[in-house]
């Protein structure tokens, strides 16, 4: 297979990668307190952005302690292509979509039914999270059996970082522009609102997808 090829699939699936979790690790939290909860009562409001917060710290302190589990699963996993290619697929679908819920108010669950809206984002976070880390340990673990060649190794470990970099960095320039462009598209408001970060998260999961894709098919 061409190597350029394969480097610029492995390129755009860094670049996904890390577009996703910079919207999942940054902008989420934007997302939260300044859209999410938008009743008259602060104090509720304040409220629920804390539980929404300290939910969040508790999976991500937990996850520390799943990860070499999820490790431990992807490298024992067997199938006919591999046991990088499956997880890349199936964790890069599930957590794209679940990326695109939780920039949800949940069918209005958040306001309405506060304490229904917790039980439930929890479950979709733990979701999402869990299948990053498969996405993200398979990804990464692939790059010492793409070439047996240090050099070409080394190559991939550079293009990789290139795209990694350009995936954080090109979310924090089109962040502003692509919500408000959708805010003021589906809602006619010239300012930030719950549609448009719905719309960024769709357009941030469907590029974490295609990278997947990219690199499965083109490695």
């Amino acid at each position: 297979m061409n190597k350029v090829k394969q480097y610029l699939s492995y390129a755009a699936g860094a670049f996904g990668h890390d577009a996703f979790y910079a919207t999942l690790s940054t902008y989420f939290m934007i997302f939260v307190t300044g859209q999410l909860f938008d009743t008259p009562d602060k104090a509720f409001n304040n409220q629920m952005i804390g539980w929404v917060t300290t939910m969040i710290v508790g999976i991500r302190l937990v996850e520390i302690i799943f990860d070499p589990i999820i490790g431990g699963i992807v490298d024992n996993t067997r199938t006919r292509w591999g046991k990088f290619k499956p997880w890349l697929i199936i964790a890069g679908l599930i957590s794209s979509v679940l990326l695109v819920v939780i920039f949800t108010n949940f069918g209005g669950l958040a306001t309405a039914h506060p304490m229904l809206y917790l039980v439930l984002f929890g479950i979709v976070f733990v979701t999402l999270d869990a299948f990053y880390s498969f996405k993200d340990i398979a990804f990464w673990s692939m790059l010492p059996a793409l070439s047996l060649d240090s050099s070409t190794r080394e190559k991939f470990g550079t293009v990789a970082r290139f795209g990694s970099t350009l995936g954080q960095q090109g979310v924090q320039i089109v962040v502003v522009p692509l919500v408000m462009f959708f805010s003021i598209t589906f809602t006619g408001a010239h300012t930030e609102t719950r549609t448009g970060w719905f719309w960024f998260a769709v357009v941030i999961g469907v590029i974490a997808y295609l990278g997947a894709l990219l690199t499965a098919a083109g490695t």
